[in-house]
């Protein structure tokens, strides 16, 4: 597969404007485009942030095309098969794509069962089905994690996989994601420094740091990381879940107001599963706000309906001051 990346650069006093768009070198069919628009008082780190910022969005829309591509093949191939999965996972989560990515990597893995790539993809896959509540004992209601999904099931898989592809720097963010998940926050916080140690553009790595920060009380720290991977992937896909993350940050320092506001953007944004409406119902209670409380508890309930405390403590990170707001949102203890 062959693509062209083509653009140009614009200057207007202390700006430059690069142009850039992404097209299939073997149907000439426009792919992508986009512009980035940067001061030019630093030129050596105007061409750093716009590369990583390249990168970064050209990772994900490389991703998405040979999937696209794969997907139209009658016998994918394990890179295929790895790419289609991806490209799922990389939209915003809902249980029929996190379904359809497992089965992607599952199949990846029977062709070659030394496959990094496709080996993290599936981990971070049955990792979510269970953050999500999409594990299913029997019948289609969300249910506890099954054994297979825990966290901490993930581990050796990951360790494997970062053996066999050491610069893989989403293996760290998954590996940094289990860690996190199993409430070791200074481990999940090293993880994601390895992945920015492999890739410095590595926009998800910045943000694996800020997500494990918060719950340390490390509350500027969280901010920055974060902030820093929305410099590096300004429109990333799933910037839905680092507004939510940036609201815990805002709430960890006591700005309820902030961390309000950050939490909602992320619901704006299309990430909508039952975990932004838990912290908002946290969140909004905790600022007065008893019926915005009510009805983002209410919509959080409704897309997990074994939402407990007893739910939220034993399979998500929390702190005191957010089981305190979701208590006086009303959720049940069990």
């Amino acid at each position: 597969m062959r693509y062209v990346l083509e653009g140009s650069v614009q200057r207007d006093q202390n700006h430059v404007r690069v142009n850039a768009q992404l097209i299939d070198g073997e149907t000439d069919a426009h792919l992508w485009a986009d512009r980035f628009e940067e001061n030019v008082a630093d030129l050596f780190k105007l061409q750093d942030q716009v590369v990583a910022r390249l990168a970064n969005a050209l990772g994900y829309e490389l991703v998405k095309a040979e999937a696209n591509k794969g997907a139209k093949s009658t016998n994918p191939d394990g890179v295929d098969l790895t790419m289609r999965g991806w490209a799922l996972l990389w939209q915003q989560p809902v249980k029929e794509r996190y379904v359809s990515a497992r089965d992607f990597f599952e199949r990846a893995l029977k062709l070659d069962p030394q496959n990094a790539e496709a080996m993290v993809g599936l981990a971070y896959a049955r990792i979510g089905t269970g953050l999500y509540g999409w594990s299913t004992a029997q019948g289609d209601m969300p249910a506890a994690p099954m054994q297979g999904d825990m966290p901490a099931a993930q581990m050796e898989v990951l360790t494997n996989a970062l053996a066999i592809n050491p610069t893989f720097a989403l293996g760290y963010y998954v590996k940094s994601l289990a860690l996190f998940l199993e409430k070791q926050y200074s481990e999940a916080v090293e993880a994601g420094r390895a992945g920015t140690t492999v890739d410095p553009n590595s926009a998800f790595s910045f943000f694996a740091m800020g997500r494990a920060e918060w719950p340390l009380g490390r509350c500027e720290e969280a901010i920055e990381h974060i902030k820093q991977s929305f410099k590096l992937s300004p429109r990333d896909p799933l910037s839905g879940v680092w507004h939510m993350n940036m609201g815990l940050g805002e709430l960890c320092r006591g700005r309820i107001d902030a961390a309000i506001k950050e939490i909602k953007r992320a619901i704006d944004e299309g990430y909508r599963p039952y975990l932004p409406y838990a912290f908002l119902a946290a969140a909004s209670a905790l600022s007065g706000n008893g019926a915005g409380a009510k009805t983002a508890l209410g919509e959080a309930r409704r897309l997990n309906p074994q939402l407990t405390i007893k739910w939220f403590e034993a399979n998500t990170v929390n702190t005191p001051m957010i089981l305190e707001g979701l208590r006086k949102a009303g959720l049940p203890d069990e």
